[in-house]
């Protein structure tokens, strides 16, 4: 399958395809972790050490897997920390709705049982761009920085409709129809919450170092109308705007990758994971912490 762009159906198709494409010898060690009251295990990596503690989220149908190019050199000056959402990878499934908000309280309890440490820079992929801004709204003190790896974004599908509905639903059958079973609540339920371009956020994102990086890849023979020059142009611009509601944002390009920019060109979120450490730095420096 070709690498897409991120709607919620396009994450979802390269989530479920993801890891058995650029596979890498490299893997990552993990444990369980019980989490809760009733415990339940979760899956999670955790490497190196240092003052952040850098959280990595994957996109829709994926699990820690998707950080095996990324992770282990972040961990030379940070410790980092992968981790499979419940149903996903090693991770218990949950009864719970597979809600945007579950799923945060859910990374919550993780980062309690695990007594992961702020301050954590949070790192997402595609739909795991929405759980890292759900994250950083609700506990805005414990937040030094984010990078977005091609997110999905809430204004992306109501922007593609009003340029050609038709051709912005055949997208979404499209997608849905290969979407594993396992996968089909979860995504009946977020669907409609980017079809309405409006999220369920607690509260306002912290300004802190933000990067994002977005893949404007375009195919030859377009197959999916999310793939033509106009969807990129879309995509791109509201990646853009996002960015610039931060004070210390930035946007990065690129072309030589596809969705799974983690996996093709590892060494720019590396990068941009550094880039966001070295900010948080400055900053604090500057604060007289």
């Amino acid at each position: 399958m070709k690498n897409l762009f991120p709607t919620l159906l396009a994450a979802a198709a390269l989530g479920c395809c993801a890891l058995a494409q650029a596979q890498a010898p490299a893997t990552l060690a993990s444990e369980q972790i019980a989490v809760g009251a009733r415990p339940y295990h979760m899956q999670m990596a955790s490497l190196g050490r240092g003052r952040y503690t850098v959280i990595f989220e994957s996109g829709f149908g994926t699990d820690l897997r998707a950080w095996r190019k990324v992770a282990p050199e972040v961990a030379k000056s940070a410790r980092a920390v992968a981790y499979s959402r419940a149903g996903h990878g090693m991770s218990d499934a949950r009864p719970e709705p597979r809600t945007i908000d579950q799923s945060t309280l859910e990374l919550e309890g993780l980062i309690a049982s695990a007594k992961l440490a702020p301050p954590f820079v949070l790192v997402g992929h595609s739909y795991g761009g929405l759980l890292v801004r759900s994250f950083a709204a609700r506990h805005p003190e414990q937040v030094a920085g984010m990078v977005l790896v091609d997110p999905s974004d809430e204004g992306f599908n109501p922007a593609l409709r009003r340029l050609d509905a038709e051709r912005a639903a055949a997208d979404e059958r499209a997608f849905a129809a290969i979407v594993p079973p396992k996968f089909q609540p979860e995504l009946q339920l977020l669907q409609p919450v980017l079809d309405s371009g409006k999220l369920p956020f607690a509260g306002k994102l912290p300004d802190v170092p933000v990067v994002v990086l977005t893949s404007t890849q375009q195919a030859d023979k377009p197959e999916f109308f999310l793939e033509t020059p106009q969807a990129v142009a879309i995509k791109e611009k509201l990646h853009a705007d996002f960015v610039r509601q931060f004070s210390r944002g930035s946007q990065v390009l690129t072309s030589k990758s596809g969705h799974n920019i983690q996996l093709e060109e590892p060494e720019l979120v590396i990068a941009a994971v550094k880039e966001v450490i070295a900010a948080a730095d400055r900053a604090g420096t500057q604060a007289g912490r």
